[in-house]
């Protein structure tokens, strides 16, 4: 049974991009819910070092899409220090565009505007005006979007998906969120880090998320952080790094892959069990004449396993299979000829197969609901299942239930991403089975 989760179809417009008199794009659209005070910090202190502010008559205010680029209330001095602040009530998850200004006058804002994006909660953002700074050396990070985007991994519009870095130098994780500013999935962000990490020999660590979440990263199940070394910018020498997501650039070959593979049917004698995988190929060829395999074998470790049955789909359970163990591997093949188009072998397996008219497996009985689910899925005729495992599409293990005597049980999915995700219902000889479910 082949299944195609992302069906690559083209992806509906929830909200549009109108512009304003000032030629600046404004995020409109239904109603978001507001996320309380968000406050702007900026530093001007290098500004006025150059003699470019001076504090003691100038003013800062900050026109953005939040005031149709009309400017703000101005921003007031913290202290003694030259770090200027607004509050603002912003609606949550609305992408902002903004610049700082100097005495409301358009020729002395900054050159290049900033984005935000609202976060759920209140929070202080902190700039430095013109990105200037004599401590720091600007980089600049590129990020590719696009098979994310067409494969339907990542909703580009705003109140949706986002994408952040996070590495050794915002403590893994600070949401520096890149932006699709030329509108070409190419997602970009200029941080300035500090001087003191520049070196020949120690580079800065780093990788690409999805939401901000590490279970939607690039480079999953254990992957490498992606590494750069920071250069000193005087010269003119520029740091960037631009690279795809999960390094899928369509336009390289490369192999397709098979996964969220599992056996559907009952583990006994004269039931027919059917494979299942998800098919997905970065170069957005077709899928071919994928192959299946089937093992026979006296645990789910022997190394040495004994094929089976017909190079098919399916396989009819044989009454001499009692006592021993399954396995379902599927081989997959996009359309055309060349070694690039056959991916690698991905290998499943049953729980111990029962006898004639027996299902040893009582989880086969399992019943969860709802399906499609937006907060909370509940699990009930849990039979002898101790545990359930819950994955991603990308195979990254997101939430693990204990449920071993338990007949019903709850889980809260709200935090998760919209999309497919694998449920493996564990018993404790460690045979399971699988099943999914969609969380909207």
């Amino acid at each position: 049974m082949k299944q195609f989760p992302f069906f690559f179809y083209c992806l509906l417009f929830s909200f549009v991009l109108s512009w304003t008199a000032a030629g600046q794009n404004v995020v409109t659209g239904s109603p978001i819910a507001d996320s309380g005070l968000i406050t702007f910090q900026v530093d001007m202190s290098q500004w006025a070092a150059r003699g470019l502010f001076h504090p003691s008559t100038d003013i800062i205010d900050m026109p953005g899409t939040m005031n149709n680029w009309t400017g703000s209330a101005l921003l007031q001095k913290i202290d003694t220090t030259l770090v200027y602040q607004i509050v603002l009530k912003l609606n949550a998850a609305t992408v902002q565009e903004f610049r700082f200004r100097i005495n409301r006058d358009t020729n002395k804002a900054e050159l290049n505007s900033h984005m935000y994006r609202v976060p759920l909660d209140t929070t202080t953002v902190k700039y430095i005006y013109s990105d200037y700074d004599t401590t720091t050396v600007p980089v600049t990070f590129k990020c590719h979007m696009f098979y994310q985007i067409k494969a339907g991994h990542f909703n580009p519009f705003p109140q949706h998906d986002y994408l952040d870095v996070a590495g050794t130098f915002n403590n893994n994780g600070a949401y520096d969120l890149l932006f699709d500013r030329g509108h070409d999935s190419i997602y970009q962000v200029t941080l300035n880090l500090p001087k003191t990490l520049i070196s020949p020999a120690i580079p800065i660590l780093f990788k690409f998320r999805i939401n901000g979440n590490w279970n939607t990263s690039e480079l999953p199940n254990g992957g490498p952080f992606r590494s750069y070394f920071l250069q000193d910018t005087t010269g003119g020498v520029q740091n960037l790094v631009d690279v795809w997501y999960d390094n899928k650039n369509p336009a390289i070959p490369a192999p397709p892959v098979a996964y969220n593979v599992y056996i559907q049917g009952n583990y006994a004698a004269k039931q027919i069990l059917t494979g299942s995988y998800s098919y997905e190929d970065y170069n957005f060829l077709p899928e071919g004449n994928s192959l299946y395999r089937w093992y026979l074998a006296d645990s789910p470790t022997q190394v040495n396993l004994v094929p089976v049955g017909d190079s098919t789909i399916n396989y009819v359970v044989d009454s001499l299979n009692a006592g021993k163990y399954l396995a379902f591997e599927v081989i997959p093949v996009a359309s055309g000829t060349g070694d690039s188009l056959i991916g690698k072998p991905v290998r499943v397996w049953t729980g111990k197969i029962g006898g004639v008219g027996i299902s040893n497996l009582e989880m086969n009985r399992v019943h969860f609901f709802p399906n499609p689910v937006s907060d909370q899925i509940t699990f009930d005729h849990l039979g002898n299942t101790a545990w359930i495992e819950i994955y991603s599409i990308f195979g990254q293990k997101v939430a693990v239930l204990e449920t071993l005597n338990l007949n019903q049980v709850s889980l809260d999915v709200s935090g998760l991403s919209k999309g497919i995700y694998l449920l493996k219902f564990c018993r404790p000889d460690n045979g399971y089975t699988t099943s999914k479910f969609i969380k909207k």
